[in-house]
This record gives C-alpha cells, sequence and structure tokens, in this order.
C-alpha cells in the first residue's frame, strides 16, 4: 500500500543582555545585533541601522560572536540564501542562542536564490541554539527546502533550535530531482553527507507554511528525517499549514515526524493537502514514522485530497501511525472532510522497529474517506499489530453519499487489512460510537467492521452503532445483517444500538480558531456533544490510563458515555 521514507519578535533596534548561565550568578553573555537593510551598504559596521549592511552575502561571510543576533529590516525584500554553521557561528548554545529576524515594521522577506537538490532559504548546520524568527522565506524558483535543521559535523546532538512566528511558503522538490527532500522546514537527523548528527530541542512555533494555492507544487510544512530515532524532545505547536498540492508520487505528509524520539504536535491546523498526489504513500495530514513517544492532540485536519476529483492512488488519511511507530497516542483531534479515512494505524514493522503499542483516543471523524481512498474511516492495516493497539472514546459519523465515486462501495467504521491475524495481547476497541449515514453504489451504508480476513485478538466492549439500512458488520466470512445477530456472535459485550443523539449530525463544519492562540480546536465542533436521552450517555465502560479528560475537556467519569463527549 505505501513505501515510507521516511512568540513575540526578538526586540528590535536594541543592544540587551543575554543570561548565559543560571540562577545561580553566572556571568552574562553580551547581545551583539547586526542590522541588514536594502539601504545599506557591505561596508559599514552593522551594529546600528544607519549602519546597516546591505548583503545576504555579506551575513554568510561574517563571523559572529556569542549571543548574536542578525536583523533584517521589517518589510523589505533581500534575494539570496543563508548559510549558518560552525565557520560563521563559532559560539552558540541554547542559553545563548543565535538569532535571525526582523526590525522596524512588518516582517522582512528573503527570497531564495540557491538551487541543488539540498539546498535551502536558511540552512543551520550544527548550530545549537539557532532560533529563526518574525522572517517571511519565499521560494524564488528552483530551491528544495525553506528553513533546513540539520547536524553534518559533529555526533554531539546540536541543541535548542526553534523557528516560530514566520511565513513559509512553496518550497518543494526541484523539478526533475531524484532526491526525496523538499518542504518548507526540513528537521534532519539523518545527512547526505554520511554523518547523520543528532538534534535535540528543536520547536516549531506559531507559523504560517503553505504553498500559493491549493494545486501549488509545494512539498511538506514539517518533514522530519532522522537516522534511527535521533531527533529528540520536538515540539511542532500553533502552526497553520495548507495548500500543499505536493507531487504525483509524494510520501509523507503537512507533518511529518521521521525519527523522532519524545514529541508533542498540537495544536495546529492542517488543510488543503495532497491534491496533485496520485500515487499510494502519501498525501496524509499528520504522520509518525519510525518515530517513540510522539503524542499528537488537539488538531484539525481536513481536505488532505486530490484535486479537483480523484483519480488514482490512496492515502490522504488525516492522521497516520505509520510503520515502526511506537509507545504513541493521538488524542483529541478533529479530523474531517478527508479524501482517505481520519485515522490510520499503519502497523508494519520498519527496519527492526515493531509497530505499537499506540493509542487513538476521543478523537472526532466527520465525512471523512468521502473518495473512499482507504476504505474506512478508522483503517488498521497492512496486518494485525503485534503490540497493542487500544481504541476507545471515538466518535465516527459519515454522511456522504458515495454512490458516484470513482470506487466503488462506501465506507465501513472500521476497516482491517489485508490479512488474516491475532491482535497483540491487550488490544481494545471500546466506548467509540460509529454513526454511519453514508451511501455506496448499492444504497446501503458502509458496514460497521469490515473485517474479511477474520483477524481476532481485540476486545471489542460498549461501542455504539446507528445507521440505515446499514451494511452491516463484515467478521471473516460472514456478514451479520442487523444488531441482533451481531449480538449473538458473542464477539462483543456491552454494544449498544440507537440514535447517538448529536447534537447537530454532520454540522461540525471547520471550526474557526488561532492555532498560536495555544487552544483549540475545541470546544468545536459542538455539533457531536450528547442529547439528553442519548443511548451513549452512562453506557461506556471504564478505560484504565484514559487521560482523564474527554474530547472537550471535561473529566471523565467512572462510567463514561460512549464517544467523544465522554463525560
Amino acid at each position: 500500500m505505501r513505501a515510507r521514507i521516511v512568540a513575540a519578535a526578538v526586540a528590535q533596534g536594541m543592544l540587551g543582555l543575554l543570561l548565559a548561565g543560571t540562577a545561580t550568578g553566572t556571568a552574562h553573555a553580551a547581545t551583539t545585533t547586526y542590522y541588514v537593510s536594502p539601504s545599506g551598504s557591505d561596508s559599514n559596521s552593522g551594529l546600528s541601522p544607519d549602519q546597516a549592511w546591505k548583503s545576504t552575502g555579506k551575513v554568510n561571510g561574517f563571523t559572529f560572536p556569542q549571543g548574536g543576533v542578525v536583523a533584517f529590516q521589517g518589510g523589505q525584500t533581500f534575494t539570496g540564501c543563508l548559510v549558518f554553521d560552525g565557520d560563521n557561528v563559532p559560539a552558540s548554545s541554547a542559553s545563548t542562542p543565535f538569532k535571525v529576524t526582523s526590525y522596524g515594521t512588518g516582517q522582512a522577506t528573503l527570497t531564495s536564490n540557491c538551487t541543488g537538490d539540498y539546498s535551502a532559504a536558511v540552512t543551520a548546520d550544527n548550530v545549537s541554539g539557532f532560533q529563526l524568527n518574525n522572517m517571511k522565506l519565499v521560494n524564488g524558483g528552483t530551491t528544495a527546502a525553506g528553513v533546513l535543521l540539520q547536524n553534518q559535523k559533529s555526533p554531539t546532538a546540536a541543541k535548542g533550535l526553534k523557528v516560530t512566528g514566520s511565513d513559509i511558503s512553496g518550497f518543494a522538490t526541484p523539478s526533475g530531482s531524484g532526491s526525496t527532500f523538499g518542504g518548507q522546514i526540513m528537521v534532519l537527523g539523518y545527512a547526505v553527507n554520511g554523518n547523520s548528527g543528532p538534534l535535540d530541542d528543536v520547536q516549531i512555533l506559531n507559523n504560517r507554511l503553505h504553498g500559493a494555492a491549493v494545486t501549488s507544487n509545494a512539498g511538506p510544512g514539517v518533514y522530519g528525517w532522522g537516522s534511527g530515532i535521533n531527533v529528540t524532545n520536538v515540539r511542532v505547536e500553533g502552526n497553520t499549514v495548507y495548500n500543499l498540492g505536493m507531487a504525483a508520487q509524494s510520501t509523507g505528509a503537512a507533518l511529518t515526524a521521521n525519527g523522532w524520539n519524545g514529541a508533542v504536535i498540537q495544536h495546529n491546523v492542517v488543510h488543503d493537502i495532497g491534491a496533485n498526489v496520485t500515487s499510494c504513500g502519501g498525501a496524509s495530514g499528520i504522520m509518525t514514522y519510525t518515530s517513540n513517544d510522539v503524542t499528537i492532540r488537539r488538531n484539525e485536519v481536513y481536505k488532505v485530497q486530490p484535486v479537483p476529483a480523484y483519480t488514482a492512488g490512496c492515502d490522504w488519511d488525516g492522521i497516520d501511525l505509520d510503520g515502526g511507530t511506537t509507545n504513541s497516542v493521538v488524542e483529541y483531534n478533529y479530523t474531517h472532510d478527508n479524501a482517505g479515512s481520519g485515522l490510520l494505524a499503519y502497523t508494519s514493522t520498519a527496519g527492526s522497529r515493531v509497530w505499537g503499542p499506540n493509542t487513538y483516543r476521543y478523537n472526532i471523524s466527520e465525512n471523512d474517506d468521502w473518495a473512499n481512498a482507504q476504505g474506512g474511516l478508522f483503517d488498521v492495516v497492512p496486518n494485525a499489530p503485534k503490540n497493542a493497539l487500544s481504541i476507545y472514546g471515538n466518535t465516527f459519523f459519515t454522511n456522504k453519499d458515495q454512490s458516484t465515486n470513482k470506487r466503488a462501495g462506501a465506507s465501513a467504521c472500521f476497516m482491517f487489512g489485508y490479512t488474516s491475524g491475532t491482535w497483540a495481547s491487550g488490544s481494545q476497541i471500546k466506548d467509540n460510537i460509529c454513526h454511519m449515514a453514508n451511501k455506496g453504489t448499492y444504497g446501503k451504508t458502509g458496514q460497521l467492521y469490515y473485517n474479511p480476513y477474520g483477524q481476532t485478538g481485540m476486545t471489542l466492549s460498549n461501542n455504539l452503532y446507528y445507521g440505515t439500512n446499514t451494511g452491516g458488520w463484515r467478521w471473516s466470512g460472514t456478514t451479520y445483517s442487523d444488531f441482533a445477530a451481531w449480538q449473538a456472535t458473542g464477539l462483543e459485550s456491552g454494544a449498544v444500538w440507537g440514535d447517538p443523539l448529536f447534537t447537530s449530525p454532520g454540522a461540525g463544519g471547520t471550526c474557526s480558531w488561532s492555532p498560536a492562540s495555544g487552544t483549540g480546536p475545541q470546544p468545536c465542533p459542538q455539533a457531536y456533544t450528547l442529547k439528553s436521552g442519548s443511548p451513549a450517555l452512562g453506557a461506556g465502560t471504564a478505560v484504565s490510563g484514559n487521560g482523564g479528560i474527554d474530547y472537550y475537556g471535561t473529566t471523565i467519569p467512572g462510567k463514561p458515555n460512549i464517544g467523544a463527549d465522554a463525560g
């Protein structure tokens, strides 16, 4: 099915002191700011706005002191590519960072002019404490990346790397390149020169990462690519990521965590991704691969889809824990209107990394898999998980008319494939709502489970099912056409049938929120809160280690409701 590879601006116009030590009274390191303006001169000192430098070439050729700041004039445009490494930034650390920012009014724009498979508008190579803030980076034509964070010179981790409050757009793998390198921000623990140096404490916060239009060829927003899992302690938060059409054969996602160990991806909005893709293996909204201890929470992911219509390929899923992902959680996310599944567990072993244990809980999916590109609102493929998979407290709803889709049939709520097998001990599917109102080729809704290979071993308990003229429950070679027949199998305890009485089913829509606020998308969508009289109220079963709160932030009682509105 797939081949995976992989806040405020700095105070401007001032000199200051930056604390280099801790509260024990160690010395302070002076911050020296160097200004760059189109009206400046490279023969100037650069030490004040009226003594500003002029060119990016001057910046690249200068050796900066510890705690240095390069400030480009806001509202102005500069041409070139910036490269920072141990030669021009020989002394920098997380406690005395080296900063690139704007001064004056507005953001400075850097239009790139460098070319090559591994080119970038801004490169930081083995520069601990590197910070890019309040800048606008634009691809001038054939530059692969907007920002490249890497460590090609040392076996010791480069620490304290930040990209914040910036607008980065239009970067993609150059036309004709055989490389997969390219995107708005590249976070590389895998080096192209043979030294795969580690990175630690990487923060990507409050940026706009995008293309010019839905069908632009712009590549991923954040593309992490590790060697093993040597990119540690990563935070991707508050970003708006959109209009990344990608190339036809793309793999990866708008936000791709590859080779990360210890990461939080939260409060991001991701939309209009993968418009040009016609292959399998991409694109996704948010994806992990060969990563450990990743938490994906409180994101809104929608319109990961081909444009103008589906022609070929698969994926376009909202959130995917892909091959080799371990000890990770997907929680409190809202996925909707994606051409593929809202949530995907791609359970393959990658190298020596066996997928799982992983958890998906208290997420809401509305009208996902509209193209039937994956076959289910939640997909577990390509095989039975060898470590525990937990799926509980999620709400799935679809009322899409899929009868005229290029791919026949209607999406199932849960789809398992493509082999038989036994799920690992401890696997569970509990307290989920499947409200199926979609319509397929023959007028029926999608099946509640599509498990044609008869995978077994998971505990099924207290899920609520509802739909009219449903396709039933397909389990191994048998389809159970009604709820009584499903109950009679004894495969599930505590199952419930009935209209969950959502506040406004199908009306979740797109949320209006600011990722940079540090909250949201909750309380949106209110459409999937439960009304009085719902058969889901108090009908769930307790799940240990459930995180304590539901999608809406309400404390989960000992006897929870079924679905994402558990409290």
